[in-house]
């Protein structure tokens, strides 16, 4: 049994719906039925979803060290987890920072060096005039440029024409409009990679692109209109394939 599958019994047990378990927990509706679904993604992290599942614990009554360890077994914490417990135990240490230049410091040293370089230059100034004179005085000899031909033109080069633009690749538009009470959706694609996971409420609409294969999951077809490629579809089992071509084949 999963963790998310434990969760529901000790719900049911209790005799709580998932909007009664909501409203005595202060948890959305649509992440405690992701959770019960085994999708932990939506908590924000381990650290979280521990909390949750305390939280829930607490309101149904039951044991809490057994949901928290088959969740551990399931999804062992991440090194940024177990950081922030660490943070929460242990104090914080000071911190050194490191000193700063005194930016008044080095503005003066800037400004001595330019009146060191100031009395330098008008104390050569004379000799520096009588060069510049000296070379002035010898002659600059001229130089004649010949005239172009007026008669020769140059062909003006051809402009590069762009490289093409490929086409884009033929994509796959699926459209699912809640109905009813709605329903649990979860789209992938063919590696597995989720292109969508959530609960649809009565009246809400998803829409999906991908170019390729389309894994589809529902929770229940009678509460749900699916449009493919702007096609109305009617898939017999709530686990199906949509091909890159928009066809509804059995899923694998």
């Amino acid at each position: 049994m999963t963790i998310g599958s434990e969760l529901t019994a000790a719900r049911e047990r209790a005799g709580l719906s998932v909007e009664q378990l909501s409203a005595a927990t202060r948890i959305r509706t649509g992440l405690l039925v992701a959770m019960e679904a085994d999708d932990f993604s939506r908590c924000g992290g381990n650290f979280y979803a521990r909390g949750h599942i305390r939280s829930i614990a607490r309101v149904v009554k039951a044991d809490p060290a057994p949901l928290l360890a088959s969740f551990d077994e399931a999804y062992p914490p991440t090194e940024p987890d177990r950081a922030r417990r660490d943070e929460r135990i242990e104090p914080r240490k000071p911190r050194l920072h490191p000193v700063r230049p005194r930016w008044a410091v080095v503005v003066g040293a800037i400004l001595v060096g330019l009146m060191g370089w100031g009395m330098v230059r008008l104390f050569t100034l004379p000799s520096d005039v009588e060069a510049n004179a000296s070379r002035t005085a010898s002659p600059t000899p001229a130089i004649t440029t010949p005239a172009a031909n007026p008669t020769t033109t140059t062909p003006p080069s051809p402009k590069p024409r762009p490289p093409a633009t490929p086409a884009p690749a033929a994509r796959v538009v699926v459209v699912l409009k809640a109905t009813g009470d709605g329903s649990y959706v979860t789209l992938r694609n063919y590696h597995g990679e989720k292109l969508f996971q959530g609960l649809l409420g009565t009246g809400s609409t998803q829409t999906v692109s991908y170019p390729g294969s389309i894994r589809v999951s529902v929770g229940s077809l009678d509460n749900l209109v699916i449009t493919i490629n702007g096609q109305k579809v009617a898939p017999k089992s709530e686990r199906f394939l949509i091909t890159p071509t928009g066809a509804i084949q059995k899923a694998p």
